[in-house]
């Protein structure tokens, strides 16, 4: 059985360097040591595991195959140790600097911009950047630090944390449903306005299901389209028909009796798939301190199930 007592964190940083450089010269000079103790340690190295790392010329060295293994494992457990450091490091530090953020235009005005007074009073050295756009973005290009987005998730490069569910509602005001009669089931909409959001993919399509069976989706039609969600909300306040929008969105009407729920034997949605609000970051070895204070903070706000469901 091999020994491992005479392996040290340095002797695991020399050797990758090694590997990574190519030759002991170049090692020693950026470590201020001599390439003779460079050699010698690396020496001791093999001596511990009793087996050959480097394959060793005048030119170059390259690794064995022990040593292709040895330095896999010794990558993550450095890896691992620096990110203990910096853990430890921050660990009484306060998150500080620019954030940028991202986040779609209505959730960000409704759910995003009503706390920033708060978290800026409680992270006073942080400075932020929210940019609120229904677009595509590329947090690489555009140089986002935080991305807000909403639907279904498809498989990405980027990390996330869901903040919530995204839950819809088929709505209409009191005044409509008096005049034109509350619908019972999704074949009743077709005799009824129905006002329907349009996006740069087409027209959205309703989804209706009873339970567990399978959703079943609806192209309806009304006297008004929009491609803002706002605007479809209004609409259905003041009367023009029904709308299937997110609670977080229409919560506040349904709240107030600006907006009733109908079809409540029914669930409702935009697409057979679930949906959630999550916060998307870069996919990297770890998340900087303010990043995280930000989508813990959201996280810490927003509540389990989200107050907007209430």
């Amino acid at each position: 059985m091999k020994t491992f007592n005479q392996i040290n964190i340095q002797s695991l940083r020399l050797f990758v360097a090694v590997l990574d450089q190519g030759n002991f010269s170049e090692v020693a000079r950026r470590e201020a040591m001599s390439p003779s103790t460079v050699s010698r340690v690396i020496s001791q190295l093999e001596q511990a595991l009793q087996t050959q790392l480097l394959y060793r010329n005048t030119r170059a060295v390259s690794p064995t195959e022990s040593g292709k293994l040895l330095a896999d494992h010794a990558r993550q457990v450095l890896a691992q140790l620096d990110l203990a450091a910096l853990d430890l490091q921050e660990q009484d530090s306060e998150p500080g600097g620019l954030v940028r953020i991202n986040a779609p235009v209505v959730f960000g005005q409704r759910h995003i911009a009503p706390w920033l007074h708060e978290l800026s009073a409680h992270y006073p050295r942080l400075n932020i950047e929210l940019m609120q756009t229904d677009d595509f973005i590329d947090p690489l290009q555009d140089s986002v630090d935080l991305l807000i987005r909403i639907g279904v998730m498809a498989d990405s490069t980027m990390q996330a944390r869901t903040l919530g569910q995204q839950n819809f509602r088929l709505a209409a005001s009191p005044a409509y449903l008096a005049r034109a009669g509350t619908p019972a089931t999704p074949a009743d909409l077709a005799s009824h306005s129905c006002l329907v959001f349009k996006g740069f993919s087409g027209s959205q399509r309703w989804y209706f299901r009873e339970s567990d069976q399978e959703w079943r989706s609806y192209s309806l039609r009304g006297v008004l389209t929009s491609n803002n969600a706002e605007t479809l909300t209004q609409a259905a306040i003041d009367g023009m028909g029904l709308v299937v929008f997110p609670t977080w969105l229409i919560g506040d009407a349904l709240r107030e009796g600006r907006l009733v729920s109908v079809m409540k034997s029914y669930q409702v949605s935009t697409s057979p798939e679930p949906q959630t609000i999550a916060a998307l970051y870069p996919n990297g070895r770890r998340t900087s301190i303010k990043v995280r204070a930000v989508i813990d903070f959201l996280v810490e706000k927003f509540g389990a199930p989200a107050y907007w469901e209430h």
